[in-house]
C-alpha cells in the first residue's frame, strides 16, 4: 500500500490533498497504492507527475506485513525513483491511529535522511485525539511535536480538528496543510478551519482525497466546494473567493508539498505542466470572469489539452499515453473480482 498524488488528465482532478488514490491532469495530490514501485513506474509511462508514497502502517497489508518491512521497502523506493523527473518518491505514515510512537519516528527520520516528503492523515477526526491523549498529548498535531515529527516536507492531510495553538506549531515548522472537502463532508468527518489557514499564512493545498471518499476525484468540483463550505462555514460570503480557491489547487498545492520553485504556477523556469481547459459549453455561456467561471461554472471534463513536464498526454481530448479503453477494460475486470471478494 503506499500514497500517491499525482497530475491527472482527463478531469484536471488531482487525488491531495494528502492521503488516499488515482488518474490523468495536473500536479500534487496524495492517495495510498498497493505497490508504490509499480505504480511509480506505471506513472511515469503515461507521463504523469507524482508524488508516490509508501504507506507504513502498524498491521499486515499486502505489501508488508510489518511497519519494518514496510519502512525497508520506503527506502528501496527511494533509492530508485530519488533522481527521477517526473515522480517524487516520499515516505508516508498512515496515521497516529495507526502507528505506534516509534514507527512514526522512524519513518520521519527515513524522509529526513533521504530529503523526501513525509506524508500523514492527521487531525482529519475528532477520535484521532484520543489516541494522541493516550499518548499524552491534547491534540494530534500536539503529539506529533513532541515526537519532533513536525518540520519542512511534512504534509497532513486533513487538517480538520485542530485548535490555535496547533495551527501555530503547523505554521512555525513550516507543515503544509492538504484540505479534502468532499470526503470530509462525505465521511462526516467536520470542516477544517481553512479561513484561519489562509489568515495565518499557512502553506495549504487543494485535494480529493480518494475514491472510496470522494468518487469522482474532480479537482474542479474540488475548488468548487472548498470556496462554498468555507462561505458557509464562517457565514461570510467572501471567503475562499474563487482566486483563492484556485490558487489552493495549483500554486498552494505545490506550496504544501515543498515543491513550489518548479511547479505550481505558469513562470519562466519552471516545468511545463498545464491543461488547456474548454470555456465555450452551453453552462459556460456568457462569461464575465474566466477565474470565477473556473471555479463555480466549470468541470473536469472541460479540460481539453494536458501537457505535462512539456509533453502532450492529451489533446483534444484524446488521450496519447494511455489506452482508454484498454484501461476501462481492466478496471471492470477488477471490478467483478472485487465484488466477488466480498459477495457474502
Amino acid at each position: 500500500m503506499g500514497w500517491r498524488t499525482t497530475s491527472r488528465s482527463k478531469t484536471g482532478s488531482r487525488s491531495t490533498s494528502f492521503p488516499r488514490r488515482r488518474r490523468p491532469s495536473r500536479p500534487n495530490s496524495c492517495v495510498p497504492a498497493r505497490d508504490s514501485p509499480r505504480s511509480a513506474k506505471e506513472t511515469r509511462a503515461a507521463g504523469l507527475r507524482g508524488v508516490l508514497g509508501e504507506t507504513i502502517i502498524q498491521f499486515p497489508v499486502a505489501d508488508a506485513k510489518t511497519p519494518g518491512e514496510a519502512l525497508i521497502r520506503a527506502q528501496a523506493f527511494i533509492k530508485e525513483f530519488e533522481h527521477d523527473t517526473l515522480i517524487t518518491p516520499a515516505v508516508a505514515p498512515h496515521a497516529i491511529y495507526t502507528n505506534d510512537t516509534q514507527t512514526l519516528k522512524n519513518a520521519r527520520m527515513l524522509s529526513i535522511q533521504y530529503s523526501v516528503p513525509t506524508l500523514i492523515h492527521a487531525a482529519e477526526t475528532q477520535a484521532e485525539a484520543m489516541t494522541a491523549q493516550e499518548r499524552g498529548s491534547p491534540t494530534v498535531v500536539s503529539y506529533l511535536e513532541s515526537l519532533g515529527f513536525l518540520g519542512p516536507g511534512v504534509l497532513l492531510a486533513h487538517g480538520v480538528w485542530v485548535n490555535d495553538s496547533d495551527m501555530a506549531l503547523i505554521k512555525m515548522r513550516g507543515v503544509g496543510v492538504s484540505h479534502n472537502p468532499e470526503s470530509n463532508m462525505k465521511l462526516a468527518s467536520g470542516i477544517a478551519p481553512v479561513k484561519a489557514y489562509l489568515a495565518a499564512n499557512v502553506a495549504i493545498g487543494l485535494g480529493t482525497d480518494g475514491a472510496a471518499s470522494n468518487n469522482d476525484l474532480d479537482m474542479f468540483e474540488a475548488m468548487r466546494t472548498a470556496s462554498f463550505l468555507a462561505k458557509v462555514a464562517t457565514s461570510d460570503p467572501t471567503a475562499v473567493s474563487a482566486k483563492t480557491a484556485l490558487q489552493m489547487a495549483t500554486i498552494g498545492g505545490a506550496r504544501a508539498l515543498g515543491m513550489d520553485k518548479t511547479i505550481g504556477s505558469l513562470e519562466p523556469g519552471k516545468r511545463a505542466d498545464i491543461i488547456i481547459v474548454g470555456m465555450s459549453a452551453a453552462r459556460q455561456t456568457p462569461m464575465y470572469d474566466p477565474i470565477s467561471h473556473l471555479v463555480y461554472v466549470t468541470r473536469g471534463d472541460d479540460v481539453q489539452t494536458t501537457i505535462v513536464n512539456g509533453q502532450v498526454l492529451m489533446r483534444n481530448r484524446k488521450v496519447l499515453t494511455l489506452d482508454r479503453a484498454a484501461v476501462l477494460r481492466e478496471s471492470r475486470t477488477w471490478a467483478d473480482k472485487v465484488r466477488a471478494a466480498v459477495r457474502p
